[in-house]
């Protein structure tokens, strides 16, 4: 008996096994998937829209920057860009050049817009003066920020920057089109296009004078009209320079 027992206890007894079966490993491997699905849309989602804020502070402050350096030289500033091309160079060598860092600059021409169709309103209604691939206005100059942000600029009458850019003024004014992410799409104002005003009482987003409750209206997805969406830069302003999540999910019709 004794003779057995040794037997036994001398002979290597089976290793216990751990791990997962291949069933096992699937089903985690399925689990991991259905969760990343679920979570990097978001994830990127969330990443364009820091980076969108980020841009659009950084170009006001920049723009900010020119007109306070503007008001120091001496020069009488003029709102008003002229719809010539030799104007339009000359405006902009004398009041933007000497203080703006820019990749590239175009005078009513292409290459410094997307080219991808046409600029659009909240409604997916084309926007009014949108020549594609050019800007919006006419004798406009645009600019590749460094950044990668496309900036347009074009001057108005007092009467348009009441009824389309709800901006009080004795006078011709400028307005200006930040592209935030540059080429890509949508190109729709309100979603990735967003609208300053430069008037002689200093630099505003466009909505400067309307009520809070038109501001929230025109950028939402009940907005009507041929200016939808562009009070969008002055509701994200009001709110801390942060997109509001309505207006990020905001769908183009």
């Amino acid at each position: 008996m004794f003779t057995q027992l040794r037997k036994l206890v001398a002979e290597p007894q089976p290793k216990m096994k751990f791990g997962f079966t291949l069933a096992e490993v699937l089903i985690t491997l399925g689990i991991i998937g259905i969760v990343a699905a679920m979570t990097i849309p978001t994830l990127i989602q969330n990443q364009q829209k820091r980076k969108m804020e980020a841009v659009l502070k950084e170009d006001y402050s920049i723009i900010q920057q020119v007109m306070k350096f503007t008001e120091y030289d001496d020069v009488s500033l003029d709102l008003n860009v002229p719809d010539n091309l030799d104007g339009a160079k000359n405006w902009f060598n004398t009041f933007m050049q000497p203080h703006l860092k820019y990749a590239s600059v175009c005078f009513d021409t292409k290459g410094c817009w997307q080219d991808k169709g046409p600029t659009k309103t909240l409604t997916g209604a084309t926007a009014d003066w949108n020549r594609t691939g050019i800007g919006v206005g006419y004798g406009i100059i645009t600019v590749k920020m460094l950044n990668g942000s496309n900036l347009d600029i074009d001057g108005y009458s007092a009467a348009d920057m009441k009824r389309v850019f709800g901006t009080d003024t004795t006078g011709t004014s400028l307005v200006m089109y930040i592209d935030a992410n540059g080429d890509k799409l949508p190109n729709v104002i309100g979603k990735d296009i967003f609208i300053l005003v430069w008037t002689p009482d200093g630099l505003f987003p466009a909505g400067i004078n309307e009520t809070t409750e038109t501001i929230n209206q025109n950028c939402s997805k009940e907005a009507t009209g041929s200016n939808a969406g562009y009070y969008c830069l002055m509701k994200i302003k009001n709110n801390g320079w942060e997109i509001p999540k309505d207006v990020w999910n905001i769908k183009v019709r």
